[in-house]
């Protein structure tokens, strides 16, 4: 093993990162560490570097963050807003000047049209029709509007303080993933849970701000709404500009996480502020990921054909010289067999694209820390240990640090606690199975 061939970055303390990784919490999502090393090994200052399954754009963030021009591309709406927030984000002052625009010229909304799915969450005084107002009045394609709505996902619902207090606009509830509706109802009655009567403007101006911590260097980078497998028609118009040298991913894994259903409370949030998703997202949750043609529900034949047609996409976009780290993770099947995933991803490469491969640094998962810990034993095929497959066209590449410790050690000295997280204490009364 090279030198530079570890998972080093577990060393940074979990939280480290830049404040905006936790405007919204997102389920499969990869430490920020991650990436960034990646990006430091792999690529120089003013690079391209493309994620086209972004997720809420932790790898695009942090190759802004790190002087490239980080960009990506998701078909998942709510995947859009949170990576264009971060990587273009407006200025404090255009915030707070747009937030009291809109609160100047509120006007009631009717909520006639607003599914009983979402009416049992929210005040139906105050957050709900303020919710509404913004939902019918702000834009996904305007640069200070996607990051508003950002925010507003990442507050959208989420655990009340022991006290009974929250931060967040619903009832309480987790705040990585939706419940189901049914199941939310049922706990509603069970636990007799009340509606949190917050003022939704207020708590944006406040958080909005917040999250751009303190002042930094930060390239602006670019988002797009579109379909990685075709990718030659869809990259972003910088990656078109300047082909990517560098590709960190990670694709949706094999029929494990839902994005869709497990966001269909954010998605109904979007749906009126984006015409792609107002077409194709309704609020039958069940259907939310095929409305949206979300790659997410293969099984193993058709999962390798996506991988076959994504990697011969990406390996056409690129530069001639690009590196390619796909970060996947095992699967556990019903029957306890584990499937080496990344193995069947490295094969595909081989034998249909150009692409080589130059490592796979293995990265398993504590535990303590996997999101999917709350569903207890109903956390099935979950992955356990991440795959970090290294591929590359052209030359062999050379990583630019043979000391990979260097990179952790200049990333330590950043503050990697800016904002409280995005994590409250839970209530006693917590939801702790899986969605049913």
């Amino acid at each position: 093993m090279d030198s530079w061939d570890s998972n080093v970055w577990q060393n940074l303390p979990r939280r480290w990162g830049h404040s905006l990784h936790r405007m919204c919490s997102y389920l499969a999502m990869f430490p920020p560490a991650l990436p960034r090393y990646i990006i430091e090994q792999f690529s120089n200052p003013g690079d391209t570097v493309l994620d086209p399954f972004s997720g809420r754009g932790t790898a695009p963030l942090e190759a802004c963050l790190a002087g490239r021009i980080g960009v990506g591309l998701d078909l998942n709406p709510l995947a859009y807003v949170l990576t264009g927030a971060k990587v273009d984000p407006p200025l404090p002052g255009e915030i707070v000047h747009r937030l009291n625009t809109l609160e100047e010229n509120y006007s009631h909304p009717d909520l006639n049209e607003v599914p009983d799915e979402i009416k049992m969450l929210f005040d139906g005084r105050g957050a709900l029709p303020q919710l509404v107002f913004l939902r019918n009045n702000l834009d996904i394609n305007n640069r200070i509007d996607r990051y508003i709505l950002g925010t507003a996902c990442g507050l959208l619902h989420g655990n009340a303080r022991q006290d009974g207090t929250s931060r967040y606009f619903s009832i309480s509830m987790p705040n990585t993933f939706s419940m189901s509706p049914a199941y939310v109802r049922r706990f509603i009655r069970s636990h007799n849970l009340k509606k949190n009567p917050i003022d939704v403007f207020d708590a944006l101006r406040t958080r909005a701000v917040q999250l751009l911590g303190k002042p930094s260097s930060h390239n602006v980078g670019q988002a797009k709404l579109g379909n990685a497998r075709f990718i030659s028609r869809t990259t972003p118009e910088i990656a078109r500009k300047s082909p990517p040298r560098l590709i960190v991913t990670s694709p949706p894994y094999l029929n494990v996480v839902r994005y869709g259903k497990f966001n269909w409370i954010r998605l109904w949030l979007l749906r009126k502020s984006a015409a792609e998703a107002d077409r194709k997202c309704g609020i039958s949750v069940e259907r939310t990921d095929r409305k949206l043609n979300l790659d997410d529900t293969h099984g193993d034949s058709k999962y390798s054909a996506f991988m076959e047609s994504v990697l011969k996409g990406l390996s056409d976009v690129s530069a001639d010289d690009a590196v390619l780290a796909l970060v996947i993770g095992d699967v556990e099947k019903r029957t306890g067999e584990s499937i080496n995933l990344s193995n069947q991803v490295l094969q595909i490469a081989l034998e249909h694209t150009s692409l080589r491969h130059l490592t796979t640094i293995e990265d398993r998962l504590p535990d303590g820390e996997k999101v999917t810990r709350i569903w207890g034993a109903r956390e099935g095929n979950a992955t356990k240990t991440d795959r970090i497959l290294i591929l590359y066209k052209g030359r062999r590449p050379t990583p630019r640090h043979s000391n990979p410790q260097s990179i952790i050690e200049e990333l330590a000295k950043t503050d990697s606690t800016p904002i409280e997280s995005n994590s409250s204490p839970r209530c006693d009364h917590s939801f702790g199975s899986w969605p049913r």
